[in-house]
């Protein structure tokens, strides 16, 4: 499953994308994991980058220049949880060693927010929730054996 396809199942996360118009965060992550976009995310692509052919292949990283109240701590937040959780990172680990997501702020008032988003994420989808084995106020253990 990609990004774009658990976004759209009500099962993992849809249900965060109900209210608001997420096309351009949509139009992004397509481009950020190199995912085939539809003809509205390719135009939308095309306007914001000047690009004309999208990405074949996912970004190594990404850079985003976006006001206020954007979506940005969310989508963060989203890719954070994808990379942890649907993203099979057994080639990259010796055994018994664990992947580590790291989420970067500006602050620590941003970090909990961005936090709060994840374990909202993690907590309101069934069978992601089943992975959390330990909780703490500034990081989320999940099991997910090598």
């Amino acid at each position: 499953m990609n990004i774009l396809q658990a976004i759209a199942d009500r099962k993992v996360f849809a249900p965060w994308f109900d209210r608001g118009d997420w096309t351009a965060w949509q139009a992004f992550l397509a481009a950020l994991f190199g995912l085939p976009m539809t003809a509205d995310q390719l135009a939308l692509y095309r306007e914001c980058t000047g690009r004309v052919t999208p990405p074949a292949a996912p970004f190594a990283e990404a850079a985003l220049v976006c006001g206020r109240r954007g979506g940005k701590s969310f989508a963060l937040a989203l890719i954070a949880v994808f990379a942890a959780t649907f993203r099979d990172w057994r080639p990259f680990l010796q055994r018994g060693e664990r992947a580590t997501i790291v989420i970067v702020a500006a602050d620590r008032r941003q970090a909990r927010s961005i936090f709060r988003y994840i374990t909202a994420l993690i907590e309101g989808v069934p069978m992601l929730a089943g992975l959390i084995e330990r909780q703490t106020q500034e990081a989320i253990d999940l099991h997910r054996s090598v």
